[in-house]
C-alpha cells in the first residue's frame, strides 16, 4: 500500500454556541487505503466530513490535501474530495445520466450527453445498474438504486479522496457487495477512502484500518485487524452495552386484543392478498429483499398506496389509508426510512420538527400557544435522549441518528394506536439504537401496536416479537420471533418457502 498521506487533519476544532463538536482532531488518510470512522451519532464524524468537503469552516485548525493547504469553509474540488452523503441528494426530475454528471467539473458549458453515455453506461454496469436506462427520471428508482447512483456520480469524478457515509444503509446483501467490489476496486487504483458505517461486520470485512471518535475527539486509530467486535464497540460509546435482547419484552399477547386486521389486502404487481392481524402492545418485524413486497405492505398500511385491493381494520371500524393524512386520522403514525426528504424539515429547528405533525392541538383561537410547542417539545427531547439545548437549531446540525430520533418522536406525538417503521434505524449507531429500541418497547408495553419493515438481520432478532418474512410478493413465515434464527430468516428471504415447512 502506498503509505503516503493524502488527506492530513491537524488540531481541527469546531462549537456549535457552547457544544463542542470537534476538540482538536488529528487524523490521516493514506493512498490506496479504506479507512473506517466509527462513533456514536454526535461524536463528531459527521462535522470531520463536513469541514473536509469545505461545507463547513472549522474555528481551528488544518486540513491538506497533499501538500496543499485548504482554505477554511471553501469548496473542495471535486476531483480533491467526492462525498456520498446518508441523505441522498438525486434530483427526481432529472435523467440517470444528467444526475451523475451534474457538478462534474470536467462537463463544458456545452453539454453534449452523447459525450459521456458510453463513461457513465459503463460505470451503472460496474455497479449492478446494467439494467437502469440512462434516459429514465432518477426519482423513479428504488432508494437503493438511488443510492447506488450516488456513487456513481462519486466514481465518475475519479476524487484523490472519496468519503462515503453509510453507504450501504438502503441496500441488499447482493447490492452491499456490489458496493465493496467497487471500493476495493477503486482503493486499487490509489484512491483514498473513508468509510462510515454503523454495520460492524462490514468494518471488519473491507476496511484496513479504523479510526474512533467520542465526544468530538479522536479516540483510537490501528489496523482493522487489530481490533474484535467487543472493543471497538466499548471504545465507540466509552461504556458495555447490553444486547437488546434484554430490553425486548417477552410477554405472551395471546390474549391482547385485536387492533389491526388486515382481510385480503395486496397491490397488483407488489405483494398478493394477505390476511393478518396485529395485537395490542405487539411489536412485529417485516423482512424481504428490497422489492419483494415487505415494505410495500407496511408503505400501504402507512397509506402511501392510494390504489390497493382489500381491507383494513382498526379496533373493528374499517379504514381507508389512501393517504398519509388519512392514516393519520385512522390512528396510524409513519416514520419514512428517507428522514431527511420525508420526515424531517431539515432546515427547521429541531422544537418545530418534533411538534409539527401535532400544531393542531398546540393553538388557542388560531393562535400558536408557544409556551405549549416548547414544552412538548422538551417532554418529547428528554423522552428519546435529545439534548434539549440544541432544540432551537436546525434538525439538518444533528447526527443521523439523533435526526432518526427526532423523526420517531413527531410522530409518537400524535398519540397513534399504530406506529408504522421503515427502516426505523437505518444509519444509526449502536448507543442511539438501544435508546430507539428501549422507547419502542416502552411504546408497546404501553399499548401501541408497532409494525416495522427492516432489511437488517439482527435488528428482526433483536426488535421484533413476531417475524414475517416475504418472498416474491408472498408471505413464507409468520412466527414468533423464539422460533427463528438468523440463518431461518435469511433462507426466507433468498429462497422462499421450502417444501415440508409451512408457509
Amino acid at each position: 500500500m502506498d503509505k503516503r498521506a493524502v488527506l492530513t487533519v491537524s488540531n481541527l476544532r469546531k462549537s456549535f454556541g457552547g457544544i463542542q463538536a470537534l476538540k482538536g482532531v488529528d487524523f490521516d488518510l493514506q493512498a490506496g487505503e479504506i479507512h473506517a470512522l466509527c462513533g456514536e451519532n454526535g461524536a463528531g464524524k459527521s462535522t470531520l466530513v463536513r469541514m473536509i468537503a469545505g461545507l463547513m469552516a472549522p474555528d481551528a485548525g488544518e486540513i491538506r490535501i497533499g501538500d496543499e493547504l485548504l482554505k477554511a469553509g471553501e469548496l473542495t474540488s471535486p476531483k480533491q474530495v467526492s462525498v456520498v452523503y446518508q441523505e441522498l441528494s438525486i434530483i427526481p426530475h432529472l435523467s440517470v445520466l444528467d444526475n451523475v454528471l451534474l457538478g462534474d467539473p470536467d462537463i463544458s458549458q456545452l453539454y453534449l450527453r452523447r459525450r459521456y453515455t458510453a463513461r457513465v453506461r459503463e460505470t451503472l454496469n460496474q455497479l449492478g445498474l446494467a439494467n437502469v436506462p440512462l434516459d429514465i427520471e432518477a426519482g423513479r428508482l428504488a432508494i437503493a438504486e438511488q443510492q447506488l447512483l450516488e456513487i456513481c456520480r462519486a466514481v465518475m469524478r475519479g476524487a484523490r479522496v472519496l468519503i462515503l457515509d453509510e453507504p450501504t444503509a438502503s441496500l441488499s446483501d447482493a447490492e452491499i457487495q456490489r458496493v465493496f467490489e467497487t471500493v476495493r476496486w477503486l482503493r486499487g487504483q490509489g484512491t483514498a477512502v473513508i468509510y462510515i458505517s454503523h454495520r460492524l461486520p462490514e468494518i471488519f470485512a473491507l476496511t484496513d484500518r479504523v479510526t474512533v471518535f467520542r465526544n468530538g475527539q479522536r479516540v483510537m486509530t490501528k489496523p482493522t485487524g487489530e481490533w474484535t467486535n467487543d472493543e471497538l464497540v466499548t471504545e465507540m460509546i466509552g461504556r458495555e452495552v447490553s444486547s437488546a435482547h434484554s430490553i425486548r419484552n417477552s410477554a405472551d399477547l395471546a390474549a391482547a386484543d385485536t387492533v389491526v386486521r388486515l382481510a385480503g389486502l395486496g397491490v397488483p404487481g407488489k405483494f398478493r392478498p394477505v390476511d393478518l392481524s396485529f395485537r395490542k402492545g405487539e411489536i412485529v418485524g417485516l423482512i424481504g429483499q428490497l422489492g419483494a413486497g415487505a415494505n410495500a405492505m407496511v408503505e400501504t398500511l402507512a397509506g402511501l398506496e392510494r390504489h390497493y385491493a382489500g381491507s383494513i381494520s382498526i379496533d373493528g371500524q374499517a379504514v381507508n389509508v389512501t393517504s398519509i393524512a388519512a392514516a393519520t386520522r385512522a390512528g396510524i403514525a409513519y416514520v419514512s426510512e428517507d428522514r431527511g426528504g420525508k420526515s424531517l424539515f431539515l432546515g427547521a429547528p429541531i422544537e418545530v420538527n418534533l411538534t409539527a405533525a401535532i400544531l393542531d392541538r398546540l393553538n388557542r383561537f388560531g393562535v400558536l400557544a408557544l409556551a405549549d410547542a416548547r414544552q412538548r417539545a422538551n417532554d418529547l427531547a428528554r423522552r428519546f435522549q435529545i439534548d434539549s439545548r440544541r432544540l432551537p437549531l436546525a434538525a439538518s446540525t444533528l447526527s443521523g441518528g439523533n435526526q432518526q430520533k427526532v423523526a420517531i418522536a413527531k410522530s409518537v406525538a400524535l398519540e397513534p394506536k399504530v406506529l408504522v417503521l421503515n427502516e426505523p434505524t437505518r444509519g444509526v449507531d449502536v448507543g442511539a439504537r438501544t435508546e430507539i429500541y428501549r422507547e419502542i418497547q416502552a411504546l408497546a408495553r404501553q399499548g401501541l401496536v408497532v409494525l416495522f419493515f427492516s432489511t437488517d438481520l439482527e435488528e428482526i432478532r433483536e426488535l421484533s416479537q413476531r417475524v414475517i418474512t416475504v418472498f416474491r410478493g408472498e408471505i413464507v413465515n409468520d412466527l414468533p420471533v423464539e422460533e427463528t434464527t438468523m440463518d431461518s430468516i435469511l433462507g426466507d428471504v433468498v429462497r422462499g418457502p421450502v417444501m415440508g415447512r409451512a408457509a
